[in-house]
Parts: C-alpha cells; structure tokens; sequence
C-alpha cells in the first residue's frame, strides 16, 4: 500500500510538473492563450499571422480567441484576469492602456527589449510613449490611427465642377464646396446626396484642428478643456454644418434613410465628402460606381498647426503568464514586421513601424494618397491618460453634447460647454 502511494504521488507530481509547463495534450507544445477584437478582414489577417508563427516556433501553440471590440473586451479581459484565467497575451488599445498600466496587470517589455536588442526606435515613438506608464513600457504598437481622413467621391466633384481637396484646404474651403456639391430634388425636396458626412460625431476632430485640446495636460489632466474659444468654435461648426448650412444630415434624415449608416452613404453616393480614418479602406475598395480619395482633415482659423485625434493598439503579455519568453516571442512576431506587412497591404490599418508603414502601405492601391497619413501621425492628440476618461466622456460629455446635435438646445454654444466643463471638472477634478 506504501509503495502504491509513493508511486500514485510521484505521477500526480510528474503530472503537475507538465502542466505548469504546457506540455501536456498538445504533443509536448506550450499552449499561449491570445485575446483580440477584429472584424473578418481582421481575423484572418491575425491567424495568417498565427500560422506562419507556429510554423518558425513549432513547439508553441497558439489558441486565439477573439472577443466583441470596446468595452465588452475590456470587461472580458478584466473578468478573466480577477478568476485567475487569465489570457498570455492580449490586444491593448491606446485608450486603454492606462487600465491595465495602472492596475499592474501587464509585465514590464523594457529588459525583453535590451536582452534582444528589439528595434522599438523604428516606431513612431508618439505611439510608443502612449503606451508607455512611470517610464515602463507594456505594449508593443502595431498600428497607429490617425483620424485625419477626408474622403472624396470623385466623380460627384466632376459632375459638380468643383476641384479636388487637397492638403492644406480650410474650413472655409471644405464649407464652399459642401455647398456646391450638396443636391436637393426641387420636386420632392429630398436631398439626392450631401455635400459631407462624418463618421460618428467626430466633434473632436474639429476642435484638435483648431487649436483646441481634451485637457489642461494630456499626461496628467487636471481640467478639461472643451469651453476654450477654439473648441467652441469648433463645435458651433459643424453644428451649423447640419442646421445652418445643411449641408450635412440632421438625425432625422438620416432616419428616412432607413437608418444607413455615413459610410454606407459614401459608397452609395448619397455623400460627396466623408471624414474617418484611414480603416474604411477595404470597405471601400468594393466600391464600382466611382473613383475616390482621400486627403487631409482640413484645418479651422485657430490652429497654428494640425491636430487629430486618433490612437493606435499592440499587443502585451499578461504580468502573471507562466510562459513570459514564449509570450514576448509572439508579441515581437505579431508587432514585428511580419505582423504588420499583411495588415499594410490590406489597408486596412497604418503601421505602427515607419519605415513598413513607407514601405508597404504607401502603395499604387486606393486611395492614393495614403503618404498624407505619413505626416498625420506627427500631429495626434491622445485622449486624456486618465481611468476617469472614458467615464466622462460616455455619461457626462456624450449625453450632454447629444441635445446640440440634435439642436435641441438652443443656447449660445460657448454657454453651454462652460456649463458642461464646470460641472465636469468640479465632480472629476475638485476643480473648476
């Protein structure tokens, strides 16, 4: 019976000893779990990755898993973490590194980086201190985002004899062809298609290219800044580019539309001009009516130089992973230039490493003028890097910025964003 125990203990050993390893059911290979977000595109651009990594490292398996992109990915993320299930390796966005950085939940990728020499100066270094926290860094970039994209529909700019946008256009500029281009059936009255669109609201878009900014100091805000002059000029704006000019639609429009979203409008011709970032691409790649572009998200009268919000995303390791050397192998692989390559040549997303992103994403496909994008990246203004951010933003900012959209309110703009910003800084910062 003695010896029947050592014996049963010594396999229950041998068997833990294997597991902690990650060798046990999968032919002696260590298994990394890997949690994304991605559309279809996305998806199998990431397990081409995932195979040619396997194929170069044949003793690691890589399970991938992908999960709805936002918040529910965080909370998933943050779920699995706190129940001790915690994935090897995961996607991180720019905007929620500070989660996971001030929470210690990501290991530190500084001493992988000096062992191997990694050439984290190839990537634009923007990007790189965004992911950085009390001089560590935890994320490797692989894509950077510049929402900085006017889109163009070509051939409603000829019908029209309007030129084409270019670079350095204005407000002003954009404004007078939106009207020109923005067609109303004299029958019916109905709008046959606008002269410009957005993606979402992007009202920051506006108020960065005119000078404005989120905060008092992006790295460590102590007030909010959206009732600066420039940032309600901004808002007035493009609320009058709805309402006063009309040459944008208004909620209800876009519900007799049947509910289609901007960027369907873009591909249907219903919109002559579009602003979003450069991801739209694939999309567009369908189109077969007509010829399109892009250029650069034009500037307002207060700017002394660009501004764009935008962010990035990359990829970290999990602090409590059992498998750190084969989970930085993987992370350096899918941020690496093989990760990146696939991705540029779809274009679906800018590289994060410069000289990929010069290399193969600035190519002969649509839209041609992707190098504008080169540039933008030197002129992003993150969010600011605070958990209380995406609070304020989703129940404070949102829902009170909501009743100028929808011109509900009828106050003087610059009344009502010092309104929304004292209450803001009093309840977030003790400030006002």
């Amino acid at each position: 019976m003695k010896k029947f125990l050592v014996l049963f203990l010594s396999l229950v050993l041998l068997t833990l000893v294997f597991i902690a390893c990650g060798k046990i059911g999968d032919g002696g290979k260590i298994t990394l779990r890997f949690m994304f977000w991605g559309d279809i595109e996305e998806i199998n651009i990431i397990n081409n990755t995932i195979a040619r990594f396997e194929k170069a490292y044949p003793n690691i398996k890589v399970k991938a898993e992908r999960a709805p992109s936002g918040n529910p990915y965080l909370e998933k993320v943050l779920t699995q973490i706190a129940g001790n299930s915690a994935p090897d390796v995961i996607f991180v966005s720019s905007d929620d590194i500070i989660t996971f950085a001030k929470k210690g939940l990501l290991m530190d990728l500084n001493p992988y980086i000096e062992k191997d020499k990694f050439p984290i100066k190839k990537f634009y270094q923007g990007l790189v201190n965004r992911f950085k926290y009390q001089g560590k860094l935890y994320v490797l970039p692989r894509d950077i985002a510049p929402v900085a994209c006017l889109y163009y529909n070509k051939k409603i700019f000829d019908q029209v004899g309007v030129k084409y946008p270019k670079d350095d256009w204005t407000w002003n500029d954009m404004l007078a062809a939106a009207k020109k281009l923005t067609k109303i059936d004299k029958t019916t009255g109905q709008v046959i298609h606008f002269g410009l669109c957005d993606d979402w609201n992007l009202w920051d878009g506006f108020v960065l290219n005119n000078g404005g900014f989120y905060a008092d100091n992006i790295e460590n805000p102590k007030k909010i800044t959206l009732d600066s002059s420039q940032a309600i000029q901004a808002i007035k704006f493009r609320r009058d580019l709805v309402y006063k000019y009309k040459v944008m639609p208004n909620a209800a429009q876009l519900a007799t539309m049947g509910g289609v979203g901007t960027s369907d409008m873009f591909m249907s011709g219903k919109t002559a001009m579009f602003l979003s970032g450069i991801w739209k691409t694939p999309m567009f790649r369908k189109i077969v009516d007509f010829d399109w572009d892009i250029t650069m998200f034009p500037k307002g009268p207060m700017a002394k130089k660009p501004g764009f919000p935008g962010g990035g995303s990359g990829y970290g390791v999990i602090k409590v992973t059992k498998h750190p050397e084969e989970a930085w192998k993987l992370v350096t692989y899918l941020a690496g230039e093989e990760g990146q390559k696939e991705l540029a040549l779809t274009g679906l997303a800018q590289p994060a490493i410069i000289e990929m992103a010069e290399k193969y994403f600035v190519d002969d496909k649509k839209p041609k003028n992707k190098k504008m994008l080169l540039k933008a990246c030197n002129y992003i203004i993150y969010t600011p890097f605070t958990e209380k951010w995406p609070e304020i933003i989703q129940s404070e900012i949102g829902p009170k910025m909501d009743q100028i959209w929808l011109n509900k309110n009828k106050e003087d703009i610059g009344t009502i964003m010092k309104r929304i910003m004292k209450e803001v800084n009093t309840k977030y910062f003790g400030t006002k």
